[in-house]
């Protein structure tokens, strides 16, 4: 029970009587040995037996206080022999008139300081019963007086310079450690409370972005489901184009979100030899539906001088210019959008600004500040995410090297600028157009693709395609059955084509496994989930490459082309 007591209250300042006791112990270290040294020059011998023993005592404890397991059972045991030591001295150095009294006071505030409040009450009642012992036990002190009358001067000079001394160094070290520990947890709470504030907004802005995703996913979802509705489909023809427009959207949305949280995906956008207006031209075609249903005029001036074919991320140029001209479509209440094309040459290369200027509402000043933010809209009842002009400054600075600003005007409209800085090209290249003339050369024939996949549907449809190819598909519908299936194929397998979230031993175990079992070809995985850390997690346990479902086949062919193919060429 008592034990508890002290443990509880020695936690109040766990820190700072711990770097009390530190300090206490090295100044003991000092002090005892002196004054040790002193007696026996006196010869006085009991006292110099007393401070022989606390002085054993306090080395010992110098070595104990390492752990700090032993901490409070040393700081109590050193309080209580502190004053039983001094107790001692007093005794033998003529006890009430002892020049050493006021070291009973220094002993009181040492056992304050190394175990607080209970260590007060201890030291104090100590001090108090020697003093009723002394005055009224009757002893003749001057009989075990181990001092000469005519040093006792001397030896009260150096007991209160000393003894003093020691009370305003403890009471200066024990303020100024209480003080920095006071100063920690002010910072700790200070820091907590920071982490608090950016957990609720962090949970706040997941709570937006669910209700986002939710809406976002939920509507194409809703039209293919009414699309796709079995009683209509025997009466009627499907209409593909929706159906597909309505896929990619899905696939756009998911896209985005995987791109707001590993910004870093921008990067592997690739570089295509283009042409500025060709890609502005593009992407009005995209969106010539919304433009349509608003009867918006829409026009495109570039100077005969800017038509300069550059080295550029069309892909993010393309999306910026879809995500601003739908942003005018859906909100602005305009009837003209005006897109201009300006460049100057910048040491060799060029330097673009392509500037969209509406003549609609504008957007209220005080929505300006927030323009760019994630999830934030400019009116809450419209359409979309809220992540078109984040995103599009993203691509810009991190895919383009430039930047998307919003320009201030007085005039009705609003106004945005796109800059970025290119290199010049010298060949003209339709990459799109390659892949696909590349991909349908490719064949696979004499291939045997391990291909494992849970969804019955996706693995029916995947491995037709394989087959289309010429591959021999040997297909498992989860890791457990794929690594049965290699263990009696082993020469066979070229390459294993897996899903990554699966039943019994998912892609990361089963890809673990395969590269223990000595499998040396590649690995490639293929995920519907775009948005986390799967695709690095799958490359870390051994894959060579993580693609994203639906499987793109071009893109999918050139790499089988270039990593095995060529390879096995």
């Amino acid at each position: 029970m008592l034990l508890d007591f002290f443990q509880k209250d020695y936690q109040k300042n766990k820190n700072a009587r711990q770097d009390f006791l530190i300090f206490f112990n090295k100044m003991m270290v000092v002090l005892a040995t002196f004054y040790t040294l002193t007696w026996l020059f006196l010869e006085a011998w009991y006292c110099s037996v007393v401070s022989i023993i606390y002085v054993t005592f306090v080395y010992v404890a110098y070595f104990l206080l390492g752990q700090e397991k032993y901490r409070l059972f040393v700081a109590i045991l050193l309080s209580v022999s502190f004053v039983l030591t001094i107790q001692t001295v007093v005794f033998f150095t003529n006890g009430l008139q002892s020049p050493f009294f006021v070291w009973l006071f220094v002993t009181i505030i040492s056992a304050s300081a190394l175990i607080g409040k209970i260590g007060t009450v201890i030291s104090t009642l100590m001090v108090v019963l020697f003093f009723l012992f002394l005055n009224f036990s009757g002893i003749d002190y001057t009989f075990y007086n181990e001092l000469d009358p005519s040093i006792y001067d001397l030896m009260y000079t150096l007991s209160v310079v000393s003894g003093s001394g020691l009370i305003g160094l403890f009471a200066w070290h024990l303020i100024f450690t209480i003080e920095k520990e006071l100063i920690k947890q002010a910072k700790l709470r200070k820091e907590t409370e920071e982490v608090n504030i950016k957990l609720v907004a962090k949970r706040e802005e997941q709570n937006k972005l669910l209700s986002i995703v939710s809406h976002e996913l939920r509507t194409p979802a809703a039209t293919l489901s009414m699309l796709l509705n079995p009683t209509d489909i025997a009466s009627k023809t499907l209409d593909t184009y929706t159906i597909t427009n309505t896929m990619n959207h899905l696939m756009d949305v998911l896209d985005d979100m995987r791109m707001v949280k590993e910004p870093e995906v921008i990067l592997e956008t690739p570089l295509n030899n283009v042409y500025v207006r060709d890609v502005l031209e593009n992407a009005l075609s995209l969106v010539s539906s919304y433009i349509e249903t608003k009867d918006i005029e829409v026009t495109i001036h570039e100077p005969t001088a800017a038509k300069t074919l550059c080295v550029l991320r069309d892909k993010l140029v393309r999306q910026i210019a879809m995500n601003i001209i739908k942003n005018c479509v859906n909100h602005s209440n305009a009837t003209q959008l005006a897109i201009s094309i300006n460049f100057k040459e910048v040491s060799g290369k060029v330097e673009f600004t392509i500037t969209f200027s509406d003549n609609g509402q504008g957007i209220p000043k005080e929505k300006v500040p927030t323009l760019f933010t994630p999830f934030v809209k400019g009116y809450e009842k419209s359409s979309g995410s809220g992540l078109g002009l984040h995103l599009s400054r993203e691509f810009a600075r991190m895919g383009l090297n430039g930047d998307l600003y919003y320009v201030a005007n007085d005039e009705k409209g609003a106004t945005f600028e796109l800059v970025f800085l290119v290199e010049k090209a010298t060949k003209e290249i339709v990459r799109k157009t390659q892949e696909k003339a590349l991909a349908e050369n490719i064949s696979l024939a004499g291939l045997t693709v391990l291909f494992v996949e849970d969804n019955m549907v996706i693995s029916m449809m995947t491995q037709k395609l394989l087959e289309a190819k010429g591959a021999s598909v040997l297909n498992a519908k989860n890791g457990e059955v794929a690594l049965a299936m290699y263990k009696d194929n082993l020469a066979a397998i070229d390459f294993v084509l897996t899903d990554i979230f699966m039943p019994i031993i998912n892609g990361y175990e089963l890809t673990t496994q395969l590269r223990s079992l000595g499998f040396k070809g590649e690995i490639i995985g293929c995920s519907a989930a775009s948005i986390g850390e799967e695709a690095n997690k799958l490359i870390a346990a051994g894959a060579n490459k993580v693609f994203v479902k639906p499987l793109q086949i071009e893109e999918f062919l050139s790499y089988i082309q270039e990593h095995i193919l060529e390879k096995n060429a």
